[in-house]
């Protein structure tokens, strides 16, 4: 009987405890949250694509954006004839920009 007594205090103890610890492990309010953008190659025909413009990375970075990361978007391999030659194999990357940047907390 006393042992069952223990144990209710026990378990009343340890749900006090963690009680209290609540707002120590839960997430915080003010974690940031991120808006992310990408600029990636524009097919402007079949199996044709335009590079994206310099220019339009540099604007991201002015609007506060960081760049995070840049990866081949396409490869494209062309063959080509040239006059008395072999054909040779042209490798064209169209490469595509990744942007993150924190967005204002909302209260």
């Amino acid at each position: 009987m006393r042992s069952g007594r223990v144990w209710v205090l026990c378990l009343f103890a340890a749900g006090a405890v963690l009680w209290g610890q609540r707002e120590r492990f839960a997430p915080s309010q003010e974690v940031a949250t991120w808006e992310y953008r990408s600029l990636v190659p524009q097919e402007v025909a079949p199996g044709s694509y335009r590079q994206v413009d310099w220019y339009d990375v540099t604007r991201m970075g002015e609007q506060g954006y960081e760049l995070v990361s840049v990866t081949p978007w396409v490869i494209r391999n062309d063959e080509r004839l040239y006059k008395d030659t072999a054909p040779k194999v042209i490798t064209q990357n169209y490469m595509a920009y990744y942007f993150k940047k924190p967005k204002a907390l909302q209260k």
